[in-house]
């Protein structure tokens, strides 16, 4: 089974298309700096955050991906800095990114509504390792040694915000790599992700959170997440969540009094998939370090 399914994904990447290429999260909103860096800071606290995703869950060499970030305001909180770091792994290949990020907050414009603008600089590896597999054309140089290459990364963001909503768009990756004739990795896309979310509040014990995220690439059909969830107190959520056309799940949270927040999230295709898999699954853990000054306000809620 693993041969086979290894093979799929060789022969997915050998054929250089384009299509999605960035890994795929359900929990985004619990770690938006991953591919947006205006998001960096604006928790007023040094918050880190730590995803690990077990994607279509009964498949050998199926995908598996973890996230790392930290950020924290500075200077008022007008400036915040941090660093998000992802390791991904679908069969033979591979894919790393440690990034650097900086985000400017603008004062209030009006009505309490604020612009963030944020950057991120650092190295993205890619690359395969095919020489477990059965290969019928032994001059191929995807069969013969393990490919790894590793190049600069930039990505841009920018973020309109008020206390109950937001609205932003980013470009995670700004530079399309070309990584060789030899390589089945193909090239580097550059993908667009827009997002929005607003809060209801019922009560002031119980309110309404909804949220969607749309990423799009050239050459391939746009992904559409939206999530809604109800938080009990700030301390305790539970929500739905449905990627159209591919998925629907469950997700939820608790805050813990000192600081700590556990995130979890699974979710089911609808597509073929639907009988050959146990879900995909996240497990998510952050913490918040520090307390927010007494005249800081929370720019959002999500």
């Amino acid at each position: 089974m693993k041969k086979y399914f290894l093979l799929f994904f060789a022969f997915a990447l050998v054929c250089t298309s384009k299509g999605q290429q960035d890994a795929q999260v359900s929990l985004y909103l619990r770690n938006p700096v991953q591919y947006n860096p205006a998001h960096a800071g604006l928790d007023g606290t040094l918050r880190t955050t730590a995803i690990s995703r077990m994607q279509w869950t009964g498949w050998e060499g199926a995908p598996r991906t973890q996230f790392f970030s930290a950020h924290a305001p500075a200077f008022r909180n007008r400036v915040g800095a941090g660093l998000a770091v992802m390791n991904d792994a679908s069969g033979a290949r591979s894919q790393r990114e440690f990034m650097l990020q900086a985000a400017y907050h603008l004062p209030e414009l009006t009505k309490g509504i604020h612009i963030s603008a944020g950057l991120s600089l650092g190295l993205e590896t890619a690359g395969y390792d095919f020489q477990n597999l059965t290969a019928y054309d032994l001059d191929e140089p995807a069969a013969i040694q393990p490919f790894n290459e590793t190049r600069f990364a930039s990505g841009f963001g920018i973020m309109a915000h008020a206390d109950m909503w937001y609205v932003s768009f980013s470009v995670p990756q700004l530079l399309e790599n070309d990584l060789g004739t030899t390589s089945p990795v193909g090239q580097s896309l550059r993908h667009h992700y827009t997002s929005a979310g607003y809060a209801y509040a019922l009560s002031s014990l119980l309110e309404l959170r909804g949220a969607a995220l749309v990423k799009t690439v050239s050459g391939a059909p746009a992904v559409i997440d939206v999530n809604a969830e109800c938080w009990l107190y700030d301390v305790l959520s539970f929500g739905a969540m449905a990627r159209i056309g591919e998925g629907v799940g469950l997700q939820a949270s608790y805050r813990f009094k000192d600081g700590f927040r556990f995130h979890y999230a699974v979710d089911f295709p609808t597509n073929g998939l639907m009988t050959r898999s146990f879900g995909s699954h996240e497990i998510g853990l952050a913490w918040d370090y520090g307390k927010r000054p007494v005249a800081y306000k929370s720019p959002r809620h999500f």
